[in-house]
């Protein structure tokens, strides 16, 4: 497939039956992404601990994610998402079961380490369209995403109950969501074509994608971006309790919220304002955005006045993921897009890992508010670093 080509209508239906699986395993974790906080704390933990719980995922997930592209850069992509996909099955009924803050721990180190299903699906919407439509593609993943971040968490909040929340039973729920996920994979999916290249080929493409610039001038502001948010998502059900006196189901309700404004950005208008004005300035909207999330979030005071930020945050990263994304792809060497958006994914881990730790420091021990403000300061030197990638893009585009 010719990288000057529009895109085909049969490659782009390829992209349904993956966002479809996409987004039934994005409402499983959106079912217990706003439980898990408040399960640590009930098996005892503090604040620290229950923010730390997103940390070890993503921990997880960074070790795992190059291998995971790698594998489907050589097996395929969808034997990788079938195996990962299963062990995600897995991991959410161990979950369930779950009724100590070391079990808790130990099952979502597992799902973090057999998520490979994530940059996966991203390698093969590059397998599956041309750089001028990459964008687009990521932007229909995206708001497979944002579908399933909506979705998720109104489940979630519904299914955990009230005065005596019951944390088994939501994970049952996105256990289930997975196996429909799993179905769809092995039924709908189907293997995209890419281009082959020798192993000796690879390791000297490898090494050479490493020593770029462009890569590094890519990674930085998207692992800062990743820094901030993460460490907002890890710490909002807890500066909710803190500030709001709010628990799980409010959290909950709130999150689809944000997921619905997703949804919107991603599905409708990312792919639009990529190709009028650049996935570079795109992504500094979203970046934009979020520093303003990140600063009113610390001046909420009253429960419905948290719409504001969350909707800001939502705009953020909606426009930021899929642009970066997109720049990513679209610069990685043929035969290497996924071990190229398996560095990417382990980038946003080593955020995840890190985001949510610091600020659950910054919460515990400096003010319940600290940690957004500190990712303001943060966000400040990144809207140069995307400025400057908008300076840069007829460099890229000629490599390209």
């Amino acid at each position: 497939m010719s990288n000057d080509s529009p895109i085909s209508e049969s490659n782009f239906k390829a992209l349904i039956p993956l966002a479809a699986a996409t987004c039934v395993n994005i409402i499983g974790l959106g079912i217990v992404i706003p439980l898990l906080p408040f399960a640590v704390k009930e098996a005892g933990g503090g604040d620290f601990e229950a923010a730390a719980i997103f940390s070890v995922f993503s921990a997880c997930s960074l070790l795992s994610a190059p291998l995971w592209g790698r594998l489907s850069d050589r097996i395929g992509r969808k034997p990788v998402m079938i195996i990962s996909v299963l062990a995600t099955v897995i991991s959410y009924l161990w979950l369930a079961n779950a009724d100590t803050q070391l079990a808790i721990f130990l099952s979502r180190a597992f799902a973090g380490f057999t998520a490979g299903w994530l940059a996966t699906s991203q390698a093969f919407v590059a397998d599956v369209t041309t750089s001028e439509d990459r964008a687009k593609g990521m932007g229909m993943l995206g708001a497979a995403f944002g579908i399933g971040f909506t979705i998720g968490p109104a489940i979630g909040a519904t299914a955990v109950g009230g005065d005596h929340p019951d944390f088994a039973f939501p994970s049952y729920i996105s256990a289930g969501c997975a196996v429909v996920g799993l179905l769809i994979t092995s039924l709908l999916v189907k293997e995209p074509a890419r281009h082959r290249v020798h192993q000796a080929d690879m390791a000297e493409k490898a090494l050479k994608v490493a020593k770029e610039p462009w890569l590094l001038r890519l990674l930085v502001p998207f692992f800062l971006v990743s820094l901030v948010f993460t460490g907002v998502e890890g710490t909002l059900a807890l500066w909710g309790a803190h500030v709001l006196d709010i628990g799980p189901r409010d959290i909950g309700y709130f999150l689809a919220f944000a997921g619905v404004i997703n949804a919107i950005v991603q599905g409708g208008l990312v792919g639009r304002m990529s190709k009028k004005i650049g996935e570079a300035r795109v992504a500094f909207i979203g970046a934009l955005a979020l520093m303003l999330s990140v600063i009113s979030l610390s001046f909420v005071t009253q429960y419905y006045w948290l719409a504001l930020p969350m909707a800001l945050l939502a705009i953020a990263m909606g426009f930021h993921n899929p642009a970066m994304q997109s720049l990513m792809s679209r610069q990685a060497p043929e035969g290497l897009k996924g071990t190229v958006m398996g560095t990417a994914q382990s980038t946003s881990s080593l955020a995840r890992i890190a985001g949510p730790a610091l600020a659950g420091l910054a919460l515990e021990h400096i003010d319940v508010s600290a940690q957004f403000w500190i990712g303001f300061v943060i966000l400040i030197p990144v809207l140069f670093m995307i400025l400057a990638l908008g300076r840069n893009r007829a460099t890229a585009e000629q490599r390209g």
